[in-house]
């Protein structure tokens, strides 16, 4: 299998391969199987019992169930139950046409009569994507959002069944809002997660981060008074925040030099100097690296000039 390609927020333009609504009482059934793109489940109605893994999640009306690429999962409706739900099967991003695939492999399947889906050979190689500045959790309760949620999954399925002109970018902005929706309820405006039982502590160390991010930070120094080693707080850091403390302490800076540079009155030396990095060379670098364009050029960019 080849290295997984790493995708931040930066690089998210999901391609929608899939969309559908069904209906199911206590017949319903998909057997063990594995997806080979990124599925999200939204039920409207009703309860199911969904399998991640070794986990069994119910889920309910408002609840919004996310299936990574080839990992084991299931579903079945309790006795005498029923639900009904949108499904959307995508990719992060565009992978091109050698690794696209038709949707074919999920409509085509007899689920009620099969004890398990035969696995897709072929699929396995597929080039695998890994998120690197965010998590997705396996469900997700939608709770007061769930109306919004619920309206781009139908403006979803409209767009597929009807495909009118454009309905490829509509239908990767529905996806992306969605995306956008489950991160402004999962995450603080800092990035930290809501479920974090280290949330304060987290919110304390980018606070002393913003104030001091023109010169390297003393880890030790700031997590002394929490009575913890650098080692356990960059731990925590990068469990409650998906990226680590020098990665976070890097996206920080780069959007106070973005700032800098679109203000266009500071040569791109001072406002290296100004986020902290003393070398400019490594500032270019590490800024092009992150940004996809060196710095004068970005500049340059929004200001219309070459």
């Amino acid at each position: 299998m080849s290295q997984p390609i790493p995708i931040g927020l930066l690089q998210l333009a999901p391609y929608v391969r899939y969309v559908h609504y069904n209906e199911g009482d206590e017949r319903y059934r998909v057997p063990r199987r594995v997806i080979y793109d990124y599925e999200f489940i939204y039920v409207t109605r009703g309860s199911a019992c969904y399998t991640l893994g070794d986990v069994e999640y119910v889920l309910r009306a408002g609840d919004l169930h996310i299936i990574p690429p080839l990992t084991l999962n299931s579903c079945r409706v309790p006795e005498g139950g029923s639900f009904a739900y949108y499904a959307c099967h995508f990719d992060p991003i565009y992978l091109g046409q050698e690794q696209d695939f038709s949707d074919d492999v999920y409509v085509k399947v007899d689920y009620a009569n099969l004890p398990e889906v035969p696995v897709q050979e072929g699929l396995l190689e597929r080039q695998t994507l890994q998120f690197t500045d965010f998590e997705l959790p396996a469900v997700h309760h939608s709770g007061a959002q769930s109306h919004r949620f619920g309206d781009r999954f139908a403006e979803l399925l409209d767009l597929f069944t009807r495909k009118p002109f454009g309905y490829q970018v509509r239908m990767r902005a529905c996806l992306l809002d969605v995306i956008g929706l489950l991160l402004a309820d999962t995450h603080t405006s800092e990035g930290i997660k809501q479920d974090s039982p280290h949330k304060a502590l987290i919110a304390e160390m980018i606070e002393l981060m913003r104030q001091g991010y023109r010169s390297e930070l003393d880890i030790e120094g700031i997590v002394r008074s929490y009575g913890m080693t650098a080692k356990y707080a960059r731990t925590l850091f990068k469990q409650a925040t998906g990226l680590s403390w020098t990665r976070y302490l890097a996206r920080f800076r780069m959007e106070r030099a973005k700032e800098l540079l679109r203000q266009g009155e500071l040569s791109v030396g001072e406002i290296a100097v100004l986020c902290g990095y003393e070398d400019l060379h490594y500032f270019s670098r590490l800024f092009k690296k992150l940004e996809g364009m060196p710095p004068r050029a970005y500049g340059d960019s929004l200001r219309g000039t070459s």
